[in-house]
């Protein structure tokens, strides 16, 4: 769906339709822009965490998806695809930040008998996502 709202984005602004290896070459950039947003948000956390404290940079967090979200959600309007490779690199902060900031939060928020048990939850969770993510995948 997305490869073909490229190819028809590109023979709107052009004339001319992409090439299948140009395609490949679009869908592959707007593939890799969630990770190295990821990379990005979990580089920016700890200084995030430090500067702001963890609840404020879980609240400034939410700014990177709303962001997101508009860029995503105008896309089509702007006939841009270029706005979802964006879009998806500030998924990615914002997942990396979060996924970072959120356990902080979580353990030093929780009550001293609980405090284990609520950081090793969010680890645990997380884990359970991936292996879920792996069988549902084959």
């Amino acid at each position: 769906y997305i490869q073909a709202f490229m190819n028809t984005t590109w023979l709107e602004r052009t004339g001319v339709p992409l090439e299948s290896n140009v395609i490949l070459l679009l869908w592959s950039f707007t593939v890799s822009a969630y990770p190295l947003g990821g990379l990005t948000g979990a580089v920016l956390a700890g200084p995030m965490a430090i500067m702001l404290g963890r609840k404020m940079s879980l609240l400034l967090n939410n700014a990177f998806v709303i962001v997101a979200a508009a860029l995503s959600g105008c896309s089509r309007m702007a006939k841009s695809f270029e706005m979802i490779m964006l879009s998806r690199f500030f998924t990615g902060v914002n997942a990396g930040v979060s996924m970072n900031i959120q356990p902080m939060y979580l353990a030093e928020s929780a009550p001293k008998k609980l405090r284990g048990a609520v950081a090793l939850t969010s680890a645990s969770f997380t884990a359970l996502g991936l292996v879920l993510g792996q069988v549902v995948g084959l």
